[in-house]
């Protein structure tokens, strides 16, 4: 429970709502932009079903994976899988923003989204398990 009041929590706390704050404005713009963009039908399967649908499962994933590194959780086999298939997801992303030159306006999210990769890959959060003092009978 000490971890909650600790400077690490309120740290990455106030990290991952400033960069997700700033990021923000490019979301929107690029939500009313898709809005627009009255041609994509989701009755047809295309490639902008399946652009569209990968943004989604990527963002989802994003923000789960900073609640986790907020709340300090350790990985297992389940997550490292998610975050692997989300980065892998993330890859034609990236790339396609950083061509159109999109992507220097969200890169603090790029970078923050690599070190939590890492992190998760790393194994999250090394819990200490606390050593409890023996009890002792006395007759």
């Amino acid at each position: 429970m000490s971890y909650f009041k600790s400077q690490i929590f309120f740290g990455r706390l106030l990290l991952s709502f400033g960069v997700l704050a700033a990021n923000s404005s490019v979301y929107w713009v690029g939500y009313y932009i898709s809005a627009l963009y009255e041609e994509i039908n989701f009755q047809e399967f295309s490639g902008d079903t399946i652009w569209f649908l990968t943004a989604c499962f990527i963002l989802v994933a994003l923000v789960l994976m900073i609640f986790g590194w907020i709340l300090n959780c350790k990985s297992n086999f389940v997550i490292n899988t998610i975050v692997v298939i989300a980065t892998c997801c993330a890859i034609p992303h990236v790339i396609f923003s950083l061509v159109f030159l999109l992507g220097f306006l969200v890169l603090p999210l790029d970078i923050l989204a690599g070190y939590l990769v890492f992190w998760y890959l790393k194994g999250g959060a090394k819990y200490k398990p606390e050593v409890k003092p023996a009890l002792r009978m006395e007759n």
